[in-house]
């Protein structure tokens, strides 16, 4: 899991006869991903697959599409016989598909017109719905004889053109698009009103037959019900119809995509008058047994890239157990590793459930965020989706994890259920779940400097959480610039180490020494970085006149030094990078090495590592969000008895707004401050993540 797996390239050799075992093979292994073959036998290719491979494409398509218009799951199933022509078998295999296409064809049809017309419908009654409380006919009112009246849409602009006319009464109001619905009223013959709507652009508002727009209004709504009702009945036969063939249907899936990636194996492959030739990559531990499932019928050669510096890169293959592999999908999201990178899985799957769960400490929030992870999972199973099952996994264990810190900070919905009034200093009154909680209140007051809330919370302990974070923050600024001198090392470019990433490790090396320091003397740990914090300040304060009294001045003064030697070593790295890439000139190049890499860096440096403060802002934030509303629940009940409170109908349901403020809002945030944490203080200083993912092709159906 530090480095992807190691890759081999395979070059395959068979007589042309047994292309169709080789594919068949490959396939069944399930680990090898085509390129183009870099010492190609010939020109030639297996043309008749690059066609077939196209319209194969088509059926999965369209396949994968009735399945979700029903609602089914989506889950290729069942066995092939590979007893002929993978070509062959594209050709019957879409011969199947059409026909189960057709099967469903004129329902899919009145699907669509149906959804088309409620489009038009619902297009319409947008437009018409600024006018639709109007009951008189449009044919009546724009036939005044006195009067000239038009009713139009009109914009921002338009509206203020309209409005320098001194000649025009021009009423408006403000709808939900930010446009205006506006009356227009003038003297018969006096202005011509459409005239000078065609002048600004405008058009005015009609309806059929002149009708009244709150009759064209209804009338409209009632016929939207009635297609959605249809609609729904048309959805209902197509599932039911469907899932009356489900598994039929799977299993026509699957065999879609076992010979969709047979097809794209051959239109890679090269041919010449007796011999088929393909190329690819796949992880080397699998080598032996491709060589030995093609011992009758081919020839496999294989070599092993470099880890850096091949012409050609090979994919990413990052080897994670199923029950942890979900977390690499955060890792996508940023990019994927290069193949000599160390990949940021390591501490990626300790420290995103960690840093959730010390934001959110709530066991009765963390339970319902799990519950909902679980209905998104199984959504994302029922639409084939990847992507949402995994975001779901790592919502679950980022849930689980904040359940444990939520069991020691002694946290079920807010403070009532488990403090009770006694832990918000209103009355003696414990909550009713504190008798049978499991973690005892001497565990949560040892946490407090971790966990600072509740009665056992003090300003100090607050400070000392500060402490903690950036220390926790520290650690991991730390190891990330010292991953990235690794990955310097890796790449074998001297220039990139030297000057890119070797100075951001001088440089957060420095916090880490500061918020360590106090493991000197763990019994005076806060003692011992506030001590050092304090000298730090005095010296930077009499720069000229530091004090060296004791080991801890020194020590303060040194980091100081040490840190300006960073910024100075990383400005002048960054002028050395401008000077020789961008060839700036040398003054240039300096002024932008000094705002770059010196001041800019500096206020990275401090930026970095305070910004972790936010694990204590966030934990906090929560905590205090349910103790308000907790509190306004205690006011609405006016005694301090947890059964008024727990009886109110008023205080149920400001505790009920507040913990779904908490858990759909807080939930969210914190989902997305701990990708930032990862991101943008960690990822940017040691990970690229421009390689390209391992797709290998495989048989999504038992073959033989």
């Amino acid at each position: 899991m530090i480095l992807p797996e190691n890759m081999v390239k395979v070059e395959i050799i068979s007589p042309i006869k047994e292309k169709d075992n080789v594919v068949k093979e490959i396939l069944k292994l399930g680990k090898m991903e085509p390129v183009e073959p870099s010492h190609p036998i010939s020109n030639e290719r297996i043309e008749e697959a690059r066609r077939e491979l196209t319209p194969i494409q088509d059926h999965v398509n369209k396949i994968r599409l009735i399945i979700e218009i029903a609602g089914a799951t989506i889950e290729p199933s069942g066995a092939m016989k590979v007893d002929s022509a993978w070509v062959d078998l594209a050709k019957k295999t879409a011969e199947e598909a059409s026909l189960q296409e057709f099967r469903y064809k004129e329902l899919l049809e009145e699907i669509g017109k149906l959804k088309g017309e409620i489009d038009v419908i619902k297009a319409q009654l947008t437009e018409i719905e600024p006018f639709s409380s109007i009951t008189v006919n449009l044919s009546r009112l724009y036939s005044l004889e006195r009067l000239e009246v038009v009713l139009t849409l009109l914009t921002k602009e338009q509206m203020s053109k309209v409005r320098e006319r001194k000649d025009v009464f021009v009423e408006t109001r403000e709808t939900s698009n930010g446009k205006y619905a506006t009356l227009l009223v003038t003297l018969k013959g006096k202005v011509q009103l459409e005239a000078l709507l065609k002048e600004i652009g405008a058009r005015k508002f009609e309806t059929q037959d002149g009708k009244s727009p709150f009759e064209v209004y209804s009338s409209m709504k009632e016929r939207l019900s009635e297609l959605e009702k249809i609609l729904g009945e048309t959805r209902e036969n197509l599932m039911r119809k469907i899932k009356e063939n489900q598994r039929e249907l799977n299993n026509l899936y699957g065999r879609l995509l076992t010979v969709r990636d047979a097809l794209s194996l051959l239109s890679k492959a090269r041919v010449s008058d007796h011999f088929v030739q393909i190329e690819g990559y796949m992880p080397e531990k699998f080598l032996g047994r491709l060589k030995k499932s093609l011992e009758k019928f081919a020839f496999v050669y294989s070599v092993t890239p470099k880890r850096f510096g091949e012409a050609e890169e090979p994919p990413t293959y990052v080897d994670l157990p199923k029950s942890i592999a979900a977390i690499e999908s955060v890792v996508e999201i940023y990019g994927t590793p290069s193949y000599w990178e160390i990949s940021p899985l390591v501490f990626l799957i300790v420290t995103f459930p960690l840093l959730f769960g010390l934001m959110f400490p709530d066991v009765g929030n963390a339970l319902v965020l799990l519950v909902f992870a679980v209905f998104f999972h199984r959504y994302g199973v029922k639409k084939g989706s990847t992507n949402i099952k995994n975001l779901s996994l790592i919502l679950g264990y980022s849930s689980v994890v904040a359940m444990v810190t939520g069991f020691l900070a002694r946290d079920f919905f807010g403070p009532l259920p488990v403090g009770g009034l006694k832990e918000m200093g209103i009355a003696n009154v414990s909550g009713p779940l504190d008798s049978v909680w499991p973690v005892p209140v001497s565990v949560t007051e040892a946490l407090s400097p971790l966990l600072p809330f509740g009665e056992y919370s003090t300003s100090t302990s607050i400070e000392h959480t500060i402490i903690l974070s950036i220390l926790l923050g520290a650690i991991a600024l730390f190891v990330s610039s010292l991953l990235g001198v690794i990955n310097a090392i890796k790449k074998r470019d001297s220039e990139f180490l030297l000057f890119e990433k070797l100075p951001l490790l001088v440089i957060y090396t420095v916090p880490l020494i500061i918020f360590g320091y106090g493991v000197t003397d763990p019994s005076h740990y806060f003692g011992k970085v506030g001590e050092l914090l304090g000298y730090i300040l005095q010296n930077l304060l009499s720069s000229f006149h530091p004090d060296l009294s004791t080991p801890t001045s020194a020590l303060a003064y040194v980091l100081i030094v040490w840190v300006e030697i960073g910024l100075i070593y990383n400005w002048l790295a960054k002028a050395y990078i401008l000077r020789k890439h961008e060839h700036m000139a040398t003054g240039s190049a300096l002024a932008m090495g000094f705002i770059e890499g010196g001041f800019e860096a500096a206020i990275l440096l401090l930026s970095n590592t305070i910004s972790f403060i936010r694990i204590l802002v966030f934990a906090l934030a929560h905590y205090y969000l349910l103790y308000a509303f907790s509190y306004m629940a205690y006011l609405a009940v006016g005694t301090p008895s947890l059964l008024s409170i727990a009886t109110s109908p008023a205080a149920i349901v400001i505790l009920i707004i507040g913990n779904l403020l908490a858990i759909g809002l807080e939930g969210l945030v914190v989902f997305i401050q701990d990708m930032r944490l990862h991101f943008y203080e960690m990822f940017s200083k040691f990970y690229e993540g421009r390689g390209k993912k391992f797709e290998p092709l495989m048989a999504s159906v038992e073959i033989s």
